[in-house]
Parts: structure tokens; C-alpha cells; sequence
């Protein structure tokens, strides 16, 4: 069990596996096809009858069922209120940044977005947009990491995510594949329009505190605005990124 806990507490890129905690999160992974090699819970939590079809389902796609007290399972967790449940599975393989290349490309850059529950947020709104691959760049927190999961609700398993060293291996591979860069900038001259939404596209987000690398303007990308109305500089990056991505999307209309 010692070892265990040293896996889970262990960056999950270095560790090769990531920890699914708590009954929706470990709902959303089976839904996603996802197979654990180890299910941990509780003999209280394995008895609930809430949890019963989630439960089988689970233990169905698990290489081994270990069960534990609370006090075992609050010492793996990084949960503050753990339900009784967790799963180790393996992480997912990184996608190539070639899988860029296509007309209907819309990619989603995360460059070094460091907040997990932001990166999440923006994993979970990707997917709702139907984005077709996700890219973290640099010092972005990890998608598989538990908070990153938990605010991506299992979504991070829904969509391929590549990784980048940094900004720079990022726009270069993206350029090369013909992806037009549309870089969201609060401090960019104008809002989206229309003609902004026209793909292969990659949006790019950029950190809470720096905001874009200036490598993503260097060669002709085009930088938008999402405007505010109220006594505020700018919007969170993942309620930004919600706003343009519904653009994106055709879900929500810019003004032209």
C-alpha cells in the first residue's frame, strides 16, 4: 500500500498512471472506455446500493479490486471529502502534434496554463465544442493530473492531448500542419468576427499571469479580444476560453 501511495502522490507523467477518485469521475472513465488496474475502495462504499451500477462496471474493467479501510483510502486520496472509491489507470499515451493536420482542425492550446482546475475547466469546454485535439505547452499543468480530472470531469479521456516543450515546438508544428493561430489576447485591438472561426484553427490560451508567448504573433497569428462590459480588465482564461470556443463551435454567435 506504501508503494502505492507513492505512485498516486508521484506526478502522474512520470508515474504512468493517473487516479480517477470519487464515483462521477470513475463514471465518466468507465463511460470513456477506460481500463484501471487497480480499483481501491471501501467494504462501506462497495455495499452502496447508489453506487452499485457504477460500482460493477468498474470492477468489470479492473486487473485487481483492493479493499481498504477509510482511514487506508484517506491516506491515498487527495480528495478533502473522499467517497470511498478510487481507481489507478494507465495514463493515457500522448497524441503526436501531426494529428493537427486536417480542414476541420480545431485545436485548443493550452500554453503554460498553470492553475489545474483551469486547465480542466478548458479540457471539459473543448470537448463540449467538439475540439479535435488539445495541446499543453510547457510548464501547463498536467490534464491527467487529480485536479486537472476532477474539473475536466473525465473529459480529458474523451480527447486527444498532445505536449509540447514549449510555445515555440507548438506553433512551428501547428504552422507546418496549415492550422491557422488565433491567439486570445485581452489586450488585443478587436473582438472576434465571423471570418475568425474559419478552420483548420488552433485558439491559444495563454497563462493566468503572462498571458500568450509572443511566438504565437510572430508569424501573422491573429489576436482577439473577448470585450467587457462592467469595471474588469478581462475575463478568467476559462471563461474565456468558453466564450470563444462556442464561437468557434457555431454555438454562440460573434458580432460581425
Amino acid at each position: 500500500m506504501r508503494e502505492l501511495r507513492a505512485t498516486l502522490r508521484a506526478p502522474s507523467r512520470r508515474s504512468g498512471v493517473c487516479a480517477i477518485e470519487g464515483w462521477r469521475l470513475l463514471e465518466a472513465a468507465v463511460a470513456a472506455g477506460v481500463s484501471f488496474d487497480a480499483l481501491v475502495v471501501t467494504e462501506a462504499a462497495a455495499a452502496d446500493p447508489a453506487a452499485a451500477r457504477i460500482y460493477e462496471a468498474a470492477r468489470a474493467r479492473a486487473a485487481r479490486e483492493i479493499t481498504v479501510t477509510p482511514d487506508v483510502l484517506a491516506a491515498l486520496t487527495q480528495v478533502p471529502a473522499p467517497q470511498g472509491v478510487l481507481a489507478v489507470a494507465p495514463r493515457p499515451a500522448a497524441a503526436p502534434l501531426a494529428l493537427a493536420a486536417g480542414a476541420e482542425t480545431l485545436a485548443v492550446v493550452l500554453d503554460a496554463i498553470q492553475d489545474p482546475g483551469n486547465v480542466g475547466t478548458i479540457v471539459r469546454t473543448a470537448v463540449a465544442c467538439r475540439a479535435t485535439i488539445v495541446v499543453a505547452c510547457g510548464p501547463t499543468a498536467d490534464p491527467f493530473a487529480p485536479k486537472a480530472l476532477r474539473a475536466s470531469a473525465g473529459a480529458a479521456f474523451l480527447v486527444p492531448i498532445a505536449f509540447a516543450a514549449g510555445a515555440d515546438e507548438a506553433e512551428a508544428a501547428l504552422r507546418s500542419a496549415g492550422v491557422r493561430i488565433v491567439v486570445a489576447d485581452a489586450h488585443a485591438p478587436s473582438p472576434p468576427t465571423p471570418a475568425t472561426w474559419v478552420r483548420p484553427l488552433a485558439l491559444v490560451l495563454g497563462s493566468e499571469a503572462a498571458g500568450p508567448a509572443l511566438v504565437w504573433r510572430a508569424h501573422g497569428g491573429a489576436a482577439v479580444r473577448v470585450p467587457v462590459l462592467g469595471p474588469v480588465e478581462s475575463l478568467n482564461v476559462a471563461a474565456a476560453a468558453a466564450v470563444l470556443l462556442y464561437q468557434a463551435a457555431g454555438l454562440l454567435s460573434p458580432r460581425a
